[in-house]
C-alpha cells in the first residue's frame, strides 16, 4: 500500500475518533467506512465500527422500546401497563404449573414498581408454593426410599410454611398408606389431623395471612400489614343476633384482647346454655387445649347479659391466637405421625446432622444465541446447546451475572438447595426496559456551579434514565471537560457517575469493557495499574504520549499507545479470546470423505476444521483411490494441511466418459463482505439472507450474478450482488477438468 494511502487512512481514523468524542457517531462511521473502501481487510477498523454501531444500536433500541410503551424519560414505567402485563403473564404461568416463570415475571414487575404491594404479596405466594412443592417432592422420595421419619420432617416444614398447602393433605394420605399393617390407630389419629376439622375454612385463610405477615416482616412492611389487618371493615347494618351468636361474638372479643381465661370461662358458660351449638363446643375445646385444662367441671364465670354481648363488634381473630393454634397443631402432627413408626413406646430419635450434597442446576437464556456468564465474578463456559451450569458442593449464596450486547445485565443471588438438580430458564430485558436513578458528581473543581448535560440536553444532577448508552458531560467556566459515553445498566441502587473537570493542561482517558466480555479487567496506564476487578476506568492525565493496556482472563492483552490532547481519549475494549485450537486444511482434490479421530466430518471440499492442540488421526476415502490414514499435529493458532496422495484404484470396467463422472461443485476462496446500504442502516434491526445464483467460470472468476430472493429489501439485494461479483472461486470440475457452472450462495445481513 502506498505511503499516501496510509497517511489518508490515518487522517480518516483520527477524524472518526474526534467525531466520536463530539457524540457524532454516524459521521464517525462514515469516515471509518471510507477507510474500508481503501483497505477492505483492516481488522482494527472493522472492530471499531462494530463498537460504535453497538453504541448507536443501544440508543436506538432504547428509543424503540420507550416509544412502544408510550412513556418518556423521567416518567415511572410503573404508571403504564408493563406491571399489569407482567402480573397477567405470571398468573398464566402459575395456572400452567410453571411457578419459576411466574416468579420471574413478578420479579420483573417488582423492578419497575418496587412499592407495589400486590406484586410483593404475589411474590410471597409463589415462593411459598415453590417451597412447599419442593418439600413435598422430597418427602415422596424419602417415602419411596423407606425413610418415613424424614418424610414427616418435611410434612412439619410444609405445615410451618403454609398450613393450608394443597400438597399437605395428599402427603398425610401417603403417610397413612405407608403405615404398618397392625397400626390401626394411625387412621384415627390422621383423621384427627385433618386441617378442615381443626380449623374452619375462614381460620385457614387467617392462618395463611399470618404466615404472609411473618414473611412480610423480613421486607419491613409488617407495620402496614398489621395495621391493615387490624382495621375493621365498615360495619354493615346489624341483623338480629341470636343469643348463641352473641355469646360467640363476646368470646372472640375476649380472645382478640388476649383474655384467654375470661374467654374460656365465658365459653364454658355458653356451652351450658347452648349445648347443641358446635361452634361453642369447638371454642371450648381449643381454649382448654391452649390453657392445658382437661375436660373437667367448668368453672363459674361472671354472667354477661345477652344485650351487652350484642353491642360488642365482631373482630378478626388476632395473630397471637392463630399462631398459638398453629404451634399446637404442629405438635399434634409430630406426635400423630411419628408414633406409628415408633413401635409402641415413643422413641427419642436423635437429631441427624444433614450433609450438604453437591448440586447442579442448568440455566438457559431465552431468545439469545450469544451471551457471557460469570458466577461469583468468575467467567464460566456456555455449552454447545446454549446453556450453562451452576455447580457446587458447599452451602451459600451464588451470584449469577449474564451479559449480552443490547440487553440489560441480569443479576441474581441464588441459594441452591442440598442435592438440587433442576433446569431453569432466564430472560434478559432489552436495553431501555428499566429505569435507573442516576446521580452526577464532578471531580477536579473546588467551587462553582456545574452544569450537567445528557445527550446534549441540560439536566439536574439527579435524574431518572432508562437503561441505555448516554453521553454525559459536566461544564464549568474555566475548566475543560470531555463528553463521556457511558452505558447505564440496570441497578437496584442509585447509579453514581463521576465526571472530571480538567485544567488547561490535562485531558481524560476512559476505557470500558465491551458489553459481551464477561467478568472484569485489570487496567494499566504507563505501566501503572489504575484499576482491578472493574469494567471501566476514567483517568485524568497530562497532555502527551501514554501507553494503555487492559488484561482480561482468557483473553489476549489489549494495548494502545496514544497521544493525549484536549479532546481526550475514549475506547470500548473488545479483546480477542485466547484460542486453544488450530485449524486443519484439507486439499479439495481429489474429493474425499473425511473422518477425524473416528468421527465423520463430511466430504471435501470443506471449510477448515478447528481441532484441539495435539495429534489427530485423519482418514480420507474415495472409491476411486486407496484409503489414506494420516497423523497430523495441531498447534494452537496455526494451520496444518494435508493432501489426498493415495494411489488411484484401477477400474474393473472401461473408464466412464467425462459427462458421466460426478461434478465437483465450486466453492469461494476469496470473499468480499457487502456494504451496508444507508437505508437499511437508518431503518435498523434488519436481519436475514439474500439468495443469489452465481455463474462461475472455469478459471474461478464470477461471470454473472442474479438475485434469486431478496427478503430484506432496503437495497440489500444490490449490495449483496455487488459484493459477490468480487468473489473468487475454486472452479467446479468434472473428471478432473475445470468447467463453468452456476452455483447458489447466500449473503447474510445483521444490521442493528
Amino acid at each position: 500500500m502506498a505511503a499516501s494511502e496510509n497517511a489518508r487512512i490515518q487522517r480518516l481514523i483520527n477524524s472518526a475518533e474526534e467525531l466520536v468524542q463530539k457524540g457524532e457517531r454516524q459521521k464517525a462511521l462514515t469516515e471509518l467506512h471510507k477507510v474500508l473502501d481503501i483497505d477492505p481487510g483492516n481488522q482494527s477498523v472493522k472492530k471499531r465500527i462494530s463498537e460504535i454501531e453497538r453504541e448507536v444500536s443501544a440508543m436506538r433500541n432504547f428509543r424503540k422500546t420507550r416509544d412502544s410503551r408510550t412513556h418518556k424519560t423521567g416518567k415511572s414505567v410503573s404508571s403504564g401497563d408493563f406491571v399489569d402485563e407482567c402480573i397477567a403473564r405470571s398468573e398464566d404461568a402459575f395456572r400452567q404449573g410453571d411457578e419459576v416463570r411466574a416468579l420471574q415475571e413478578l420479579e420483573r414487575a417488582k423492578r419497575h414498581d418496587p412499592d407495589n404491594k400486590l406484586v410483593r404479596r404475589k411474590i410471597l405466594t409463589v415462593r411459598r408454593q415453590i417451597k412447599t412443592d419442593n418439600l413435598y417432592d422430597l418427602a415422596l422420595a424419602k417415602l419411596h426410599d423407606g425413610d418415613p421419619v424424614t418424610a414427616v420432617k418435611n410434612a412439619r416444614a410444609i405445615f410451618k410454611i403454609w398450613p393450608g398447602a394443597p400438597v399437605l393433605s395428599d402427603l398425610l394420605d401417603k403417610l397413612e398408606e405407608f403405615k404398618s399393617a397392625d397400626s390401626d390407630e394411625l387412621v384415627e389419629e390422621i383423621e384427627e389431623l385433618e386441617l378442615e376439622d381443626v380449623l374452619e375454612e375462614e381460620e385457614i385463610l387467617e392462618a395463611e395471612e399470618v404466615v404472609e405477615a411473618e414473611e412480610l416482616l423480613e421486607t419491613e412492611e409488617v407495620e402496614e400489614v398489621v395495621q391493615a389487618e387490624e382495621t375493621p371493615p365498615p360495619t354493615p347494618e346489624k341483623e338480629k343476633t341470636s343469643p348463641a351468636e352473641a355469646a360467640i361474638t363476646s368470646i372472640r372479643g375476649k380472645i382478640s384482647r388476649s383474655d384467654f381465661s375470661g374467654a374460656l370461662a365465658e365459653a364454658e358458660k355458653a356451652g351450658r346454655k347452648h349445648p347443641e351449638n358446635s361452634t361453642i363446643k369447638e371454642l371450648v375445646s381449643r381454649l382448654e387445649n391452649l390453657s392445658g385444662k382437661k375436660s373437667k367441671e367448668p368453672a363459674a364465670a361472671p354472667a354477661v347479659e345477652a344485650d351487652e354481648l350484642k353491642e360488642k363488634p365482631e373482630k378478626k381473630k388476632p395473630v397471637a391466637l392463630i399462631a398459638a393454634v398453629l404451634v399446637v397443631i404442629a405438635l399434634v402432627v409430630v406426635f400423630v405421625v411419628l408414633k406409628p413408626f415408633g413401635g409402641g413406646e415413643p422413641e427419642i430419635v436423635p437429631e441427624e446432622v444433614e450433609v450438604f450434597q453437591p448440586y447442579s442446576v442448568s440455566y438457559t437464556v431465552e431468545g439469545l444465541e450469544t451471551y457471557s456468564v460469570t458466577i461469583d465474578g468468575e467467567a464460566v463456559d456456555v455449552l454447545l446447546d446454549g446453556s450453562f451450569l451452576v455447580e457446587g458442593d458447599l452451602e451459600g449464596v451464588r451470584t449469577i451475572e449474564v451479559r449480552s450486547s443490547g440487553f440489560e445485565t441480569y443479576r441474581e443471588e441464588v441459594l441452591f438447595g442440598s442435592g438440587e438438580e433442576s433446569a431453569l430458564s432466564i430472560t434478559l430485558d432489552s436495553i431501555g426496559t428499566s429505569t435507573v436513578q442516576v446521580t452526577l458528581q464532578a471531580t477536579g473543581a473546588d467551587d462553582g456551579e456545574v452544569t450537567w448535560f445528557v445527550d446534549g440536553e441540560e439536566v439536574e444532577s439527579s435524574i431518572n434514565l432508562s437503561t441505555g448508552m448516554y453521553v454525559f458531560q459536566a461544564v464549568l467556566e474555566g475548566y475543560n471537560s470531555v463528553p463521556e459515553s457511558i452505558l447505564v445498566d440496570y441497578s437496584e441502587e442509585a447509579l453514581q457517575i463521576s465526571l472530571s473537570l480538567l485544567s488547561q493542561e490535562e485531558s481524560q482517558v476512559t476505557l470500558a469493557l465491551a458489553g459481551d466480555i464477561p467478568g472484569s479487567a485489570v487496567f494499566f496506564i504507563d505501566g501503572d495499574r489504575v484499576g482491578a476487578g472493574v469494567r471501566r476506568i476514567s483517568e485524568v492525565l497530562p497532555f502527551g504520549t501514554h501507553s494503555l493496556r487492559v488484561e482480561v482472563e482468557n483473553y489476549e492483552s489489549w494495548a494502545r499507545t496514544i497521544t493525549l490532547t484536549a479532546d481526550g481519549y475514549s475506547a470500548t475494549v473488545s479483546p480477542v479470546e485466547i484460542s486453544t485450537t488450530g485449524r486443519l486444511l484439507i486439499a479439495p482434490e481429489p474429493w474425499a470423505n473425511v473422518t477425524i479421530d473416528g468421527v465423520s466430518m463430511g466430504q471435501t471440499p470443506m471449510a477448515p476444521v478447528d481441532l484441539e492442540e495435539g495429534e489427530h488421526t485423519v482418514l480420507l476415502t474415495n472409491p476411486d483411490y486407496e484409503d489414506q490414514t494420516s497423523t497430523v499435529t495441531i498447534v494452537v493458532g496455526e494451520d496444518a494441511s494435508i493432501r489426498y496422495t493415495a494411489d488411484e484404484v484401477l477400474p474393473d470396467q472401461p473408464e466412464e466418459i467425462a459427462e458421466e463422472q460426478p461434478v465437483i461443485p465450486p466453492f469461494p476462496i476469496s470473499q468480499v463482505g457487502p456494504q451496508v446500504p444507508g437505508l437499511a442502516r437508518d431503518m435498523g434491526d434488519v436481519h436475514g439472507y439474500v439468495t443469489l445464483d452465481v455463474l462461475v467460470g472455469a478459471d474461478g472468476s464470477v461471470k454473472n450474478v442474479t438475485v434469486v430472493n431478496d427478503e430484506l429489501g432496503l437495497g440489500c439485494g444490490a449490495a449483496a450482488r455487488a459484493a459477490v461479483s468480487q468473489w473468487v472461486f475454486n472452479p467446479a470440475s468434472q473428471g478432473g477438468v475445470p468447467i463453468e457452472i452456476t452455483t447458489r450462495v447466500q449473503v447474510r445481513f445483521d444490521i442493528e
